[in-house]
């Protein structure tokens, strides 16, 4: 097997959303949700995807490329599926020191 097939596999292998945000949304998939998209690159094409599956970009950054968005928890069942997602994360509050 080539290196690039095992980066490949190693890849499609780790989960974009935890099973208890997965679940969460599951019950109630209508209720607004407040996430970070962790993307592998930021543009055009995503925040296409983003507006179809519902979301408002709230806001993005560039030296991780992410998106914290709201919208409907079911539109996150279209945006799992594409390439550049690589993580999903719920979004809230941050406290320093």
């Amino acid at each position: 097997m080539r290196a690039g097939n095992v980066s490949k596999m190693a890849k499609s292998s780790v989960k974009k959303i935890a099973a208890a945000l997965e679940r969460r949304i599951a019950e109630e998939p209508s209720a607004t949700v407040y996430l970070l998209l962790h993307a592998s690159e930021l543009g055009q094409e995503q925040r296409a995807a983003i507006d179809r599956a519902g979301f408002v970009v709230r806001h993005q950054t560039t030296i991780i490329p992410c998106y914290a968005v709201s919208g409907p928890g079911a539109g996150l069942r279209a945006l799992k599926r594409e390439p550049w997602l690589v993580r999903v994360e719920e979004d809230g509050e941050v406290e320093t020191m």
